[in-house]
């Protein structure tokens, strides 16, 4: 509407506040000035307005299919009279092979001419993927839309998975390689020392011959050695008891003279405080004191001078007086001096004391003196000893001259034997070292034959597996770039649409020489065994159907969105990301933003369950991946917020509907994934549920070894990661590691028990599926109803089935059919138990008109799957001939134009059934007309011996070509033929057949056709089973208003127990919403309900009604039955016995009865007439 005004007028009513306006028209208030305009509040406001309309540009941008944008262009005409509409055409091929050369001319695809085949075959996959999304259309009903969108996300995932699968591929060649070459370096190591080891025997016996040699030599000059030593022993016994005499004279006279040491060395120390000025004092004396005139006259004595005071006085102007008492030869003193020096000393007076009194320097000489004195006296008795110290001295260095040359001796017989016991030495390393390089080797040896016995397997599986790598990395650019189509654009179409586009382009591939494999499928390339095997487990289904769907969800650049009526999907994600503590949420729930914020910030992955056509635009920028960086974060807004965003988030969803119409705007945004069960996919599962029942040993034994069998093989695989990743990481000689060695050892020895193991465990696989196999054709009959029931809701709105709900009608047919001893009479019990059961629980929910189409494509459905109806024949029977064929001229005139091109057509394409058919319908061509013409032609034997030529289903092609007006009539007998009676006319149904298949959490729901009302038929089987209606069964027509009470009597019911009809459901589209909310919450454990509850619906056939409570509820139509017979019964089922005794003349009523019953069931047939 905004929008719409801006164009129109370029205002927008109402929009701005008025103090938001009075600041624009100020602000615009000088540009009115300088234009000259009058200024008042109209002409600035229109000035602004005007300003608006001529400089803001808008473009919008819609996508034309769907009803949005013709409701836009209906309720606002702006956007067609004021805009310049732009239409963009498809891509031409010019502008998609521009684009894809664009972005490829950078990516290393060998050569130019492949790089220029792989831009062209982007747009032959596009333009294929366009043709066949038509021909999904018009074969199934099922749209999807290729847009430039997908071709551009097709090259972009290219370079991306091309690059990535080169590293992966690359890494794992290295890796395999590196092991090889450490295995062959190991074999050239062990040859090498193979030679060395023989090399060594013969080194090893010379070192061993030197070495005694050696020993002997050694022990020789030992022996001479000891000689000389015992010598040099003795005289060194001598020489240091000559040494200890020595030692006590030389301490004897050490010790004499210690006595006369103080009083030199205080002498000396009296000598060294005096100076010039004491000299001088002491020379100064004209008269000196007695003391000093003592003093220094036994000084003159000791120098040899007259002692008298002129003489002391002389010595003492002498300049080296102190220098000549220092150097005083105090050893050799004169006895004469000595004698004269005595008086002095004996004086009693002569002490240093005294003369200290009288002056302090001769004090320091009397001191002097006086030592001379005590020291002369000392070396006269040292003296002698002194001589004989330097005696002893002399003796002891001759001895010690003689002992030094025995030393000598010694020592050189000594450095010999020290030579010849290193020499030994070095020889016994020598032959050590041999010996101990011959030890390792051998060790070496071992651990080689450890090494290479132990990998010799894997050293063979290396190479071929690098081999194949090798090969794989060749083709890489068409796998890989096939493997990136098929995420592109696989999502929407089933198996078969898949296959035919994977065919045609490997055959592309191949014409244009872009190298591919020939096998090449997405599972091949971008899924490891280990990693499907964890899907199975999950849940995944094992078809590879299932499996492409896994590498689509996982590997797709876009989230995806899964197409999954069955809940397939749903379960295996549930189970695949429970680790990851899933986020299971709905766009109905009302804190669902919170709960995605939470789990965006803290890296939960979520899924959305039951989404629909219409995405919420909240989810826009998770949907788009709108990630940013934002001061180092990495942030999403959702709403006005900002989120940080953890890598570890995922998004998926899922909706139940089983043929949505998502517009190109969704299918830009999302990978849109089909997960509608496949037919292999099924039949694996229910041939586990009936092996389940019929040999729950078997079943149980298979899911074990399913288990066992994948963690195994995770193991192996782990362990052959480690081994490569030692050999890789080994440095040196690899066989010196002995912890390595043994790691790998033990690795392997783990890896051989583990291989052994799973190879058991596959052989009990096989054994076990084969007994398995056996039950199969019960497994593909229940597969194939379910096929057939699925696709009525091409027929119908109302004719949903979910799997769960055929799956509980399938196993309750595993209890309740007849059991036998005999395989085979068990399967055919089971068969045909489950295929009339499917049969009449269905029909039961089907309008008349829809019933014999329903038995019929269940009857040929089952002929098809056992090939009794060829595809041939089938597709010649629904499309008949085309346009472009040529019949040439007619055989017989009776025939129209049409029906002959028809017959001719049906005879060149059945060949093998119907050759010569024209010829023979020429030569009996009256009986051909009258057969055509007959009232029953089906039942009427064909003319000239083709009864017996052609099969049934041929003769009701035949039929349909010659009078196809019987074709319906004919189809019913042609059932009654393959399949039986019971199978041409539904079995009526009353209240009290349906209620024991009916449960407190299961609604019940009338589909109504005009003029049927069950409502009394309710209310008489409510008062049958004690329900009172309007007390114990709630009747609610829903219309406006009555939502809220619908609720509370829903709620009422299912604490107290009591039964809801809500009728007329059709009339309350904006309740449908909480309906299925209702039903849902009712079908949950968690919610309490009485086992007595029940809740009945009706509605007329309905686009807005719930799919999943259709697909969950159990489906009654209330309609008159087809055919007079089926009208009678139906009306007989309904009278009771006691109605037929109750009147008192039971003939007559009888008789009225019936033939009021025939009258009703007749005028009931007319009515289809007018």
């Amino acid at each position: 509407e905004d929008i719409n005004n801006i164009l129109n007028s370029g205002e927008v009513p109402a929009l701005f506040a008025q103090d938001e306006k009075e600041r624009m028209m100020s602000d615009i208030r000088p540009y009115c000035e300088k234009m000259g305009l009058q200024i008042t509040k109209d002409v600035l406001y229109a000035t602004f307005i005007n300003r608006v309309r001529d400089n803001l540009h808008i473009i919008l941008c819609m996508s034309p299919v769907g009803e949005a944008f013709r409701s836009r262009c209906r309720q606002f005409p702006s956007l067609i009279n004021c805009c310049t509409i732009d239409w963009y055409m498809e891509w031409p091929a010019e502008a998609l092979n521009s684009v894809s050369q664009r972005f490829l001319s950078s990516v290393n695809l060998g050569t130019e001419e492949v790089g220029s085949a792989v831009a062209a075959m982007c747009v032959d996959i596009h333009i294929s993927v366009t043709e066949t999304s038509d021909r999904f259309f018009q074969e199934l009903r099922r749209k999807f839309y290729t847009t430039p969108k997908s071709y551009l996300d097709l090259i972009n995932l290219y370079m991306s998975l091309l690059a990535e699968k080169r590293e992966e591929l690359g890494t794992a060649r290295d890796r395999l390689l590196n092991g090889l070459f450490k295995l062959d370096q190991t074999n050239q190591v062990v040859a090498e020392m193979k030679v060395e080891l023989g090399a060594l025997q013969p080194v090893l016996e010379q070192k061993a011959a030197a070495t005694e040699v050696l020993l002997v030599q050694v022990a020789k000059d030992k022996v001479d050695a000891a000689i000389v030593e015992e010598k040099v022993s003795e005289e060194e016994a001598i020489a240091t008891a000559q040494a200890k005499v020595t030692e006590t004279i030389a301490a004897d006279a050490k010790a004499d003279l210690q006595e006369a040491m103080p009083a030199m060395e205080n002498a000396v120390k009296a000598l060294d405080s005096l100076n010039k000025g004491d000299i001088t004092e002491v020379k100064g004396f004209p008269k000196p004191p007695p003391l000093v005139q003592m003093t220094m006259e036994a000084v003159c004595i000791l120098l040899g001078e007259k002692p008298d005071w002129d003489t002391a006085k002389k010595l003492l102007s002498d300049a080296n007086f102190l220098k000549n008492l220092y150097d005083y030869d105090k050893d050799n003193i004169p006895d004469t001096a000595l004698k004269k020096l005595k008086k002095y000393i004996d004086n009693p007076e002569y002490l240093p004391d005294m003369v200290q009194r009288q002056s302090k320097a001769a004090m320091s000489l009397c001191m002097w003196t006086r030592a001379m004195d005590v020291y002369s006296r000392v070396a006269k008795v040292v003296g002698p000893k002194r001589e004989a110290l330097a005696e002893a001295e002399a003796s002891l260095a001759a001895t010690m001259a003689q002992l030094k040359e025995k030393q000598d001796q010694l020592q050189a017989v000594q450095d010999n034997v020290a030579a010849l016991e290193a020499s030994l030495e070095q020889a016994k390393t020598d032959q050590k070292d041999l010996a101990d390089t011959a030890v390792l080797t051998e060790k070496r040896l071992g651990r080689a034959e450890k090494l290479t016995s132990g990998l010799a397997d894997e050293q063979v599986r290396w190479k071929d597996t690098a081999d194949q790598l090798g090969r794989q990395t060749d083709l890489l650019v068409g796998d890989v770039f096939l493997s990136a189509a098929c995420i592109s654009y696989f999502g929407a179409f089933t198996g078969a649409y898949r296959d035919q586009l994977v065919s045609k382009w490997v055959a592309r591939c191949k014409e244009v020489d872009i190298p591919v494999s020939d096998d090449c499928t997405l599972r091949g390339t971008l899924a490891s065994p280990v990693e499907v095997r964890e899907w199975n487990i999950w849940g995944l289904p094992t078809d590879n159907v299932s499996i492409d769907n896994g590498i689509l969800v996982t590997r797709g650049k876009r989230w995806p969105l899964m197409i999954d009526p069955q809940n397939q999907a749903n379960s295996w994600i549930k189970a695949m990301e429970m680790k990851n503590v899933l986020k299971v949420i709905k766009l109905t729930d009302s804190n669902y933003l919170r709960t995605l914020e939470s789990s965006i910030r803290i890296g939960n992955p979520v899924l959305v369950e039951d989404i629909g056509e219409a995405l919420d635009p909240a989810l826009e920028p998770i949907l788009q991946k709108a990630i940013f960086t934002q001061n180092g974060r990495t942030l999403i807004r959702l709403g006005d917020t900002d989120v940080d965003y953890d890598p570890n988030f995922k998004f998926y969803l899922t909706t139940k509907l089983p043929n949505p119409h998502y517009l190109p705007e969704v299918c830009i945004k999302v990978t849109i994934i089909n997960f509608t069960v496949t037919i292999k996919g099924l039949e694996d599962q229910l041939l586990g549920d009936v092996v389940r029942k019929e040999r729950p040993d078997l079943e149980e034994a298979k899911d074990r070894l399913v288990v066992s069998i994948s963690n195994d093989k995770k193991q192996l695989k782990d362990l052959e990661d480690k081994i490569l990743k030692l050999l890789k990481e080994s440095e040196g000689n690899i066989l010196d590691d002995e912890v390595l060695i043994n790691t790998l050892n033990n690795s392997k020895l783990t890896s051989g028990m583990i291989s052994g193991r799973v190879k058991e465990a596959e052989e009990t696989e096989r054994s076990i599926n084969e007994t398995r196999e056996t039950y199969r054709p019960a497994a593909t009959r229940g597969s194939i109803l379910y096929f057939v029931v699925a696709d009525l809701a091409l027929i119908g709105p109302m004719y949903q089935y979910s799997l769960t709900f055929f799956m509980k009608l399938f196993n309750t047919c595993i209890d309740n059919s007849d059991k036998s001893d005999h395989l085979e009479q068990r399967l055919k019990n089971l068969m045909d138990f489950t295929t009339q059961f499917m049969f009449n629980n269905v029909c039961r929910g089907l309008f008349e008109e829809h019933k014999l189409l329903f038995s019929f494509l269940l009857c040929t459905s089952i002929l098809r799957a056992c090939d009794t109806i060829g595809s041939r024949e089938w597709n010649v029977f629904l499309r008949g001939s085309p346009l472009t064929f040529e019949p040439g001229e007619k055989a017989v005139d009776w025939l129209s134009d049409s029906q002959w091109k028809n017959v001719k057509y049906l005879e060149t394409s059945l060949q093998s059934s119907l050759e010569g058919f024209t010829e023979g319908m020429k030569e009996a061509s009256d009986d051909f007309r009258q057969w055509a013409e007959s009232e029953f032609p089906f039942e009427t034997a064909l003319p000239g011996g083709w009864q017996e030529k052609v099969s049934p289903f041929i003769k009701l092609a035949m039929v349909k070509v010659f009078k196809e007006e019987k074709a319906v009539a004919s189809a019913q007998q042609y059932v009654g033929v393959e399949l039986g009676s019971a199978f041409t006319e539904a079995p009526p149904w009353t209240l009290d057949d349906v209620f024991p298949d009916t449960n407190s959490r299961t609604p019940i729901i009338f589909i109504l056709s005009t003029g049927a009302d069950p409502t009394a038929m309710l209310q008489r089987f409510a008062t049958k089973k004690g329900w009172t209606p309007g007390e114990r069964l709630h009747i609610c027509s829903l219309g406006q208003g009555q939502g809220p009470v619908a609720e509370a009597l829903v709620a009422s019911g299912q604490k107290s127990g009591d039964w809801v009809c809500l009728q007329n459901c059709h009339l309350a589209k904006s309740w449908m919403l909480s309906l299925e909310k209702l039903v849902e919450t009712m079908g949950q454990s968690s919610t309490p309900v009485h086992d007595d509850f029940r809740l009945w619906l009706s509605s007329m056939p309905a686009e807005v009604f719930p799919v999943m409570v259709l697909q969950n509820g159990i489906k009654l139509t209330n309609e008159p039955p087809k055919g007079v017979r089926a009208n009678m019964k139906r009306t007989f089922n309904d009278i009771s016995d006691e109605q037929w005794e109750s009147c008192s003349k039971p003939q007559p009523y009888k008789k009225l009865m019936y033939a009021l019953a025939t009258f009703h069931a007749i005028i009931q047939e007319r009515r289809k007439f007018g």
